[in-house]
């Protein structure tokens, strides 16, 4: 009887549970459903059913949608009280909803995969990105005066420039605002993004903002008052909420290694990086890279000394191509340029030409094409820093590393050796002189005899610069100028161009000369950029055969300051992927003369980078390379032995025919023997530069 009883009530309790929960029941049951139905459906179409993957991804759709159903439940069972919070606290669910707009922005230009663990990272920055105007608006509830309200409004008034700041740098290089932008920053700078960026695009901006800004208010009267345990509650959440965002991140890919998921293990550690932008605080991250101390990048020149390689270390980097003590020598049967011109596009990718990159319309790059297949070339020549100053240390310093240090007294580059060897050298640039100090930094740090810009180029009475400088046809127009006006000396010139820039590239054409094409094709902009550095390169080439300047005795070479920035907004995504989504990419490479001769034993198929350019052109021209320099002479180079190196940040890039490496220089965890001893190396080059050959003996 009892246990009849008994269970009777059990029953009774379930069905009045159930009747309770009906409809939330229902909808558990419906989500499980849905999402079993859709992830069967899209794996059905394999030969094989992969019921692995199946079960994760169905798993990881029923968890984001029952984390949605439960904060949308949770808002309108309470829809009563947070109808009034949002009225007594407007500002911080203003700020709360434009980085839940932002984030949006963020998951979709990074193809970023809407699972649970992406939910609880936006969230996460939901409140980081909101924590100061919440503090705030204590302050103000607590005090309720003028200087407390100043406070609330100036919180929330920063808060808002901060992550429209943010966000406008996150389109360009799909990250958060870095170290190297406040390096950068100055009027000129500014003043050449707002001249350059399409007005409505900025008026929208500016509009949004204001409109924004206009929406501040507090009411008269506070419902839902903080008490003395807000602040705390507050840092506890802010806390709580990190920590788990943090152990899901952690936990989550070793939980699928356990079970013997460990290719999707591997893509979610990939994905951390990119939820790591939506859960940031962007005033945080502004804060950090504004006070960061460069220092720890690498050590000060007057503390650096060498320790001698390992026969190990020696063994693993021999390995990878890379030589330990190998001596520069020069190319046999050398024929030595008198005048070289030396283009440097900015931002251009190898796969911006039709030649590489089938998805590039025939019509944009016939020129630069038919330079490749003319004349010499480097089909895997790569960035080795960047942006452009970093870029510009590779070419000239032959150094990966680009500190302040490096500009000293008596440093040794290319303009300085070349110099040495009777060449005058010039360096010739589009943008303002002042832009980043580069007209007394260059100088410094690079040592060409002539350096000229903007304001140099107005002198001379050219006219129509835009925001950034002046465009490719004046920058060619006074190239040749330069090189009639030395046409019985021997100089070295070096004329770095602008239009090719991210965002915003240039076209100095009308619609109607364009090739249909590529006005066909949506969102053109780039297309229409490379296209007018196709059309303008090609003019030079002509001018310069007209005016027969391009003699036995000239070479011409044409190349990048570093690969753009892989974007991911549409216009550049419709150029393709591949080796456009890295960060250290292949730029072109490309020797253009009447006299091929130093290149009989050139490969074009022999990996390269940056570094590597100083050593080519000195071996070239019959002169000794440094051995301050880090790069190698490509043509004295087996192409079963070559390879390229880069640095970027804290990341040294490796690359040959048959392997790739990456590897954080500071980190010291889960690194192999090799990554250690290329980390050693990289290391040895940049205190060489500053020491010599003076070597330390291993402890």
């Amino acid at each position: 009887m009892l246990l009849k009883g008994s269970n009777t009530i059990k029953g009774a309790f379930i069905k009045e549970t159930f009747f309770l929960h009906k409809n939330k029941i229902i909808g558990i049951v419906l989500i499980f459903c849905v999402e079993l139905y859709l992830s069967f459906r899209f794996y059905i179409r394999e030969p094989v059913f992969p019921m692995d993957i199946f079960i994760v991804d169905a798993a990881n759709a029923i968890a984001r949608d029952l984390l949605l159903a439960s904060i949308l439940m949770y808002l309108r069972e309470n829809r009563l009280r947070v109808k009034q919070v949002v009225k007594d606290y407007f500002p911080i669910v203003i700020v709360a909803t434009l980085w839940i707009g932002i984030s949006v922005v963020i998951i979709h230009s990074l193809n970023l995969i809407c699972n649970a663990m992406t939910i609880i990272s936006l969230l996460t920055g939901v409140i980081n990105n909101s924590i100061f105007v919440l503090l705030a608006g204590y302050i103000y509830t607590k005090w309720k005066n003028i200087s407390s309200k100043m406070i609330y409004f100036l919180s929330y008034l920063f808060t808002l420039l901060f992550l429209y700041s943010d966000t406008a740098y996150f389109l360009v290089t799909s990250s958060h605002i870095e170290k190297m932008l406040f390096e950068n920053l100055n009027n000129y700078s500014i003043f050449s993004v707002i001249n350059t960026a399409d007005k409505s695009f900025l008026l929208g901006i500016l509009i949004s903002l204001t409109l924004l800004t206009l929406l501040f208010r507090t009411p008269k009267k506070i419902n839902y008052r903080t008490t003395g345990n807000t602040v705390a509650i507050i840092l506890f959440i802010c806390i709580a909420a990190n920590l788990i965002n943090f152990a899901t991140a952690y936990i989550y890919p070793k939980v699928l290694v356990a079970h013997g998921y460990d290719e999707e293990a591997e893509l979610e550690k990939a994905r951390n990086s990119s939820r790591n932008l939506l859960s940031q605080s962007v005033t945080v991250n502004l804060a950090r890279e504004f006070c960061r101390n460069d220092e720890r990048i690498v050590a000060a020149s007057s503390q650096l000394y060498r320790v001698a390689f390992s026969e190990r270390e020696a063994l693993l980097l021999n390995e990878l191509g890379i030589k330990v003590g190998e001596k520069p020598s020069a190319v046999p049967n050398v024929f030595p340029y008198d005048k070289i011109i030396m283009i440097v596009g900015e931002s251009l990718h190898r796969d911006y030409l039709h030649s590489y990159n089938s998805l590039i319309p025939a019509e944009t790059t016939p020129f630069l094409d038919s330079l490749l297949a003319t004349y010499p070339h480097s089909d895997h020549y790569y960035t080795s820093n960047k942006p452009t100053t970093q870029g510009l240390n590779s070419l000239f310093l032959s150094q990966m590393l680009c500190t302040d240090d490096q500009a000293f007294d008596n440093n040794v580059t290319l303009f300085k050796v070349l110099e040495k060897n009777g060449y005058n050298t010039l360096f010739l640039e589009a943008t303002s002189q002042y832009y980043n100090d580069e007209f007394r930094a260059y100088k410094k740090r690079f040592g060409m005899n002539t350096y000229s810009a903007k304001e140099d180029l107005e002198k001379e009475g050219y006219i129509g610069s835009s925001g950034w400088g002046f465009h490719n046809d004046v920058m060619y127009e006074e190239t040749i100028r330069i090189m009639e006006q030395n046409r019985n000396k021997k100089f070295f010139m070096v004329t770095k161009t602008i239009d090719s820039h991210q965002p915003y590239p240039y076209c100095g054409l009308p619609k109607e000369n364009i090739p249909a094409a590529i006005n066909e094709q949506p969102n053109n902009v780039y297309l229409k950029g490379i296209y007018w550095e196709n059309i303008t390169l090609q003019k030079f080439f002509q001018d310069i055969k007209d005016r027969n300047l391009l003699d036995d005795k000239t070479l011409i070479i044409v190349t990048s300051d570093h690969n753009p920035h892989p974007s991911q907004n549409a216009h550049y995504k419709r150029l393709g992927e591949g080796d456009l989504n890295l960060s250290l990419a292949p730029i072109p490479l490309i020797f253009v003369s009447n006299n091929l001769q130093p290149f009989k034993n050139f490969s074009s198929a022999a990996y390269a980078s940056q570094i590597d350019f100083a050593p080519t052109l000195l071996g070239i021209l019959g002169i000794s390379s440094p051995p301050d320099f880090a790069g190698r002479n490509m043509i004295n180079v087996p192409e079963e032995s070559s390879y390229a190196v880069g640095f970027l940040g804290e990341t040294i890039y490796y690359w040959s025919s048959d392997f790739h490496m990456k590897t954080d220089m500071y980190s010291g965890k889960d690194q192999n023997p090799s990554e250690k001893a290329l980390i050693h190396w990289v290391q040895d080059l940049y205190a060489k530069y500053f020491v010599g050959d003076s070597v330390r003996a291993l402890q």
